[in-house]
């Protein structure tokens, strides 16, 4: 037992720091020297935590997402995230709270089936695949996001967003270190979304206010 949770710990050591080095180069924390891209993909969370509040993590996206576009970095946004049963969807809230930000709704597309974020990536390429993305979220989410693009061939850099402390989401960092082993098996065996786009396409979708 002491042997495998040795193991166990020397490899999400190992994934976590390569995912680390190897998207260092591509992951940017000021938009005004940010690459443009043609797209900015915002990876999707739930709007409002369990207790009801507002989710830091979701509006620190928003607030990357309106940094970029006010500085003229990106054109459009693809908002990616579970929107297929999840009430309040989040892509519905996403794309309000940008249109409430002043990003014209023509500049919004919803993908409501990226269930995970290898989900949003490979969805992003299956409609997207000629166009250069900036990917949205948080430092270590950005991370792993940047090895499934950079595995897809996407051109794909990507904007942090800002962060929350160790202390405050504990959780979500020890699920990351997780995620980043599940990666690795996802990409040796060319894992496929569960929805493709010709099943439930990206596209553009009227502005539900007061989500």
């Amino acid at each position: 037992m002491l042997i495998f949770l040795i193991l166990l710990a020397g490899a999400l050591i190992a994934a976590d720091l390569y995912v680390l080095l190897r998207a260092r180069a591509r992951s940017h924390a000021d938009a005004a020297h940010t690459p443009t891209a043609d797209f900015g993909l915002i990876l999707g969370t739930a709007k409002y935590v369990g207790s009801g509040g507002l989710n830091r993590y979701y509006q620190y996206r928003i607030d990357a997402a309106v940094a970029l576009w006010q500085a003229g970095k990106v054109r459009q946004f693809v908002v990616s995230g579970s929107g297929l049963d999840n009430t309040p969807s989040e892509t519905v809230c996403m794309q309000a709270d940008l249109v409430a930000a002043g990003i014209p709704e023509t500049a919004v597309w919803q993908d409501p089936a990226g269930l995970r974020t290898l989900d949003s990536i490979l969805r992003y390429r299956q409609s997207f695949p000629q166009h250069s993305v900036c990917i949205i979220s948080q430092p270590f989410h950005n991370q792993r996001a940047l090895m499934q693009a950079q595995a897809c061939g996407l051109n794909a850099v990507a904007y942090n967003a800002r962060i929350i402390g160790v202390h405050a989401g504990w959780k979500v960092h020890l699920r990351e270190r997780f995620a980043r082993l599940r990666m690795w098996y996802d990409l040796l065996r060319r894992a496929r979304p569960a929805h493709s786009t010709a099943q439930v396409p990206i596209r553009q979708y009227p502005t539900r206010h007061g989500m």
